[in-house]
Order: structure tokens, then sequence, then C-alpha cells
């Protein structure tokens, strides 16, 4: 079989493993960390399955997914923890098929943007060497990734603390890096998944160019759909007659100083 594809299933059993017991608790502990259990499931196996022919980029790209999961897992659960619930998942928690939807879906979509990084891991020695000996993109990539991560987890937790703060839950904060733009958290999750893709592209080639399609999902997911546009209407709906929050809108970009 497609060891791509086995990929899939490997992650789709694990989403389907753990949905009957979120289901049966009622949970939205588990639903939110099994997002980031999907990528590092999918990044050990490809450790795993390319037994024998791991090098020393491999295992960085690999740590490098694992370690974004670990982060992004333990801050959900944390939040998750501290609020009781995922309001996101109160229109669908009780009911079994679309909850079931909902881990599928997950499931497809780690695996979507997961195909750069399993194609790096999974290629065997000597292919493609041309691009083997070119070190300098991956080392970009790893480049790319890690500021990524660390501007992901420097919002996070600079909007956490503010949060935490008495009084200034319902507040917007304006600071730290959320005064060079809106959704820092954002800006470093789209700089990593670039970088990972940069990693990746010592395997990428021919047909497997369609796997640039990874990054560019999450820049849509993100700038589309889920990620600015029900916060953006949220906070028109309770701030949008502040007019320090029309300031803010005014003079601070989305994702990119000075750009967007």
């Amino acid at each position: 079989m497609n060891p791509i594809i086995l990929g899939l299933i490997v992650v789709l059993a694990m989403n389907l493993l753990i949905y009957p017991i979120a289901f049966k608790l009622q949970t939205d502990k588990l639903t939110d960390i099994t997002y980031s259990l999907s990528f590092a499931t999918l990044a050990i196996f490809g450790l795993v399955y390319a037994n024998g022919t791991n090098s020393i980029p491999k295992i960085i790209l690999s740590a490098l997914v694992i370690l974004w999961a670990i982060r992004l897992g333990a801050f959900l659960l944390y939040r998750v923890s501290k609020l009781g619930k995922d309001d996101r998942f109160d229109q669908i928690r009780t009911n079994p098929v679309r909850f079931l939807r909902f881990f599928l879906i997950q499931a497809i979509g780690a695996w979507i943007i997961a195909v750069p990084f399993l194609y790096r891991l999974l290629e065997n020695p000597g292919t493609n060497t041309s691009w083997d000996s070119i070190l300098t993109i991956e080392w970009i990539g790893w480049g790319f990734a890690l500021i990524g991560l660390i501007v992901e987890t420097v919002a996070d937790q600079q909007k956490s603390n503010f949060k935490n703060q008495p009084n200034n839950s319902s507040k917007l904060f304006t600071e730290g890096l959320y005064d060079i733009v809106r959704y820092p958290n954002y800006t470093g999750e789209i700089l990593f998944w670039t970088g990972i893709f940069i990693a990746s592209m010592p395997a990428i080639y021919s047909l497997r160019w369609l796997a640039v399609s990874s990054p560019l999902i999450i820049v849509f997911l993100l700038v589309k759909v889920t990620g600015i546009p029900p916060i953006e209407r949220s906070r028109k709906k309770k701030l949008g007659d502040d007019p320090e929050y029309q300031e803010y809108v005014k003079n601070t970009k989305l994702l990119v100083p000075g750009v967007y």
C-alpha cells in the first residue's frame, strides 16, 4: 500500500478511536487535543514506517512537527480546562453523526496538511539526490518553522496572561505582539507550516508539487473560514462602536505589519 495513503488510514483510525470516548464523556478536552495529536501521530508514523532510512534532516523535521503539536495540545487543554468547555462544539457535541463527521473531517484535514512532511519522512535514500545535496533549503524551512512556533507561542502566552488578570476576560488585548498585528498567533501558524513545506521540498517533485496546497489551505482556513472571520464578527458585535477598537482596527494590520 502507498505509505501516504497508509498515513491517512492511521490518522483516521486514531480519530475514530477517540471519538466514542469523547462522545460518551461529553468532554471537549479530548476533542480539542485530537487535532494536534493527529499531526504528532503522522510524524511518528513517518519516522517508524521509514525505519532504517531516517536522517538528521528527517528527524529535525518530525521533531518540529511534534513540538508544535505538544505546544498546541497543551495550550488547548489548558484553555478548555479553565473555561470548562469549547463553545465551538456546543451544536455538535450531543449529536453522534455531526460529532463523528467533525472527527473524520479533522483527520482528513490534518493528513492533507501533513502530506509535504510525510513525503520527506518517507523518502528513500538516494531518491532525488540533487535535492538531498542542497541542505540550504531545509535550513531555511527549519528557520521559518521555528520562528513561527516562537511567534505563536509568545502571542498565545501574552494574550493568556492578559485574560487571566481580573476584569480583563472581556477586554480586547492590544499589547505585545498584538500591537504589531491583530492576529500574531495566526501569523506564527502560517510561518510554521510554510517552513515545514519548504523543509520538505527535497522530496517534492513532479506531481508531488500538488502538496503546495498544504500551506495554502492553512492560509485559506485562517483568513477566510475558521480563523479570522468568526473572531472579527464577534468583535464587531461587541466592540464595533468603541472608538478605541475602531482606532486599533484602522492602524493595525491583520497578519503582516504594513501589508495585510
